[in-house]
């Protein structure tokens, strides 16, 4: 496949992930379930044509347990000040993933 189709799967790619991304939100609320399978279905997406997610949605939900992240109700944030680190840790599965705070 030359360079050119492989653009144009990364970016039907990407837009695909948007809308999960889009409909897991909208649907947490009442569906949370059906939430956690858009989740997982955008991680299929992800690792099959090894596309890379943007940082803020990296940080939109928990890779080991697929259930969207709301600051306050299904992750705790937290900052380190000895290291300058934010740390989000899932309330469901107790999934951690540290960031370096700039």
């Amino acid at each position: 496949m030359d360079k050119r189709g492989k653009k144009v799967i990364k970016e039907t790619v990407h837009g695909r992930t948007e809308d999960l991304l889009k409909q897991a939100r909208s649907e947490f609320s009442e569906h949370p379930e059906r939430s956690e399978r858009y989740l997982k279905l955008l991680w299929k997406l992800v690792q099959k044509y090894k596309v890379r997610l943007t940082r803020e949605q990296k940080l939109s939900f928990c890779k080991r347990c697929f259930i969207l992240w709301i600051p306050g109700k299904t992750v705790e944030v937290s900052f380190d000040q000895r290291n300058s680190v934010l740390q989000y840790r899932c309330k469901e599965c107790g999934f951690s993933r540290r960031l370096k705070y700039k």
